[in-house]
């Protein structure tokens, strides 16, 4: 069974604990805890001579970076085991030291280094991720521009102005995405935001006062001009880069004549399963690469290459 990452049900949210702020301050102060060290958008790991972990500070070696550790600082992520997990956005560099000597301290982006990672490192990373885009996004009400304060763990922002006192909640934008099959064929396109040569699924949000059905129908013929039906859900996969969750579908057409939107689309060929394997197709120079591992775009493909081949 493929790896699915960035969601994981060992982590637990614990949602019933944000409101008990006596409780989670007592476990700021206990041994229980693990903290997940953000620098903005980026998140902090281990580098070692042969792999790549995530940092994990204990309270006693975050004291080091943050001399005030409480509550309003921190996002409760939830508990793991009998760890529960808080992260923290740390704006000074953290470095080696004799707490943490197992390798040189690296901040990268979350998807560069999750092919050293295991689904529940990926879990929790995502989710510390997602949140503090968040809340760097957010330092201002939206609806008078006064400043935000923390509550429920991080889970709420609201308005300081006792006028408007309005509450904002994090962000998720639903996208579909797409694979879509004619007979023993599929759909494969390309961005010029795409990685050199990579050729994936079709995708796009789904905007206001529309079903994730007709979102998809729509996208795929604006991008490549074919009408779909048979529309079948695969899975979902949250996507917090920055704050998407994507919406997996099959689907097919009798179209097989594409007219590609180029203002979105580079190019669009269909792939059989021989080529699909090869990486290899005859209007392709130099062959092709499929989506990332760790996307449901990659599993969209492998998972209708094992029911046709």
């Amino acid at each position: 069974m493929e790896k699915i990452y960035y969601n994981n049900q060992l982590l637990k949210r614990s949602s019933e604990l944000r409101k008990d702020e006596n409780f989670l301050k007592s476990i700021l102060d206990s041994e229980d805890v693990n903290f997940i060290p953000m620098k903005d958008d980026e998140n902090y790991f281990i580098s070692g001579k042969e792999e790549i972990k995530p940092l994990i500070l204990t309270r006693r070696e975050l004291e080091r970076y943050i001399k005030d550790i409480s509550l309003d600082k921190m996002i409760f992520l939830g508990k793991i085991n009998e760890k529960f997990y808080f992260s923290i956005n740390i704006k000074s560099k953290i470095e080696k030291n004799t707490f943490i000597n197992q390798g040189d301290i690296i901040t990268d982006q979350l998807r560069n280094v999750i092919g050293s990672l295991t689904e529940l490192d990926s879990s929790y990373l995502a989710l510390a991720k997602g949140m503090t885009f968040w809340h760097e996004k957010n330092k201002f009400c939206g609806v008078c521009g006064s400043k935000t304060k923390m509550e429920e763990a991080g889970f709420v922002l609201r308005c300081v102005n006792k006028n408007c006192n309005q509450s904002h909640f994090p962000r998720t934008d639903p996208a579909i995405i797409t694979l879509v099959s004619n007979k023993d064929k599929v759909l494969l396109a390309r961005s010029s935001r795409f990685p050199q040569k990579m050729y994936s699924t079709l995708a796009g949000f789904v905007e206001p006062g529309e079903s994730l059905e007709l979102a998809l129908k729509r996208e795929v013929y604006e991008e490549v001009g074919v009408n779909v039906y048979k529309i079948e859900y695969f899975q979902s996969q949250p996507w917090p880069f920055p704050a998407s969750l994507m919406l997996g579908f099959f689907a097919e057409t009798e179209d097989t004549d594409l007219n590609i939107d180029e203002d979105e689309i580079e190019d669009a060929n269909w792939f059989n399963i021989s080529q699909l394997k090869d990486l290899t197709h005859p209007e392709i120079k130099d062959g092709f690469k499929l989506p990332r591992f760790d996307s449901i775009a990659r599993r969209l493909v492998n998972d209708w290459i094992r029911r046709y081949e």
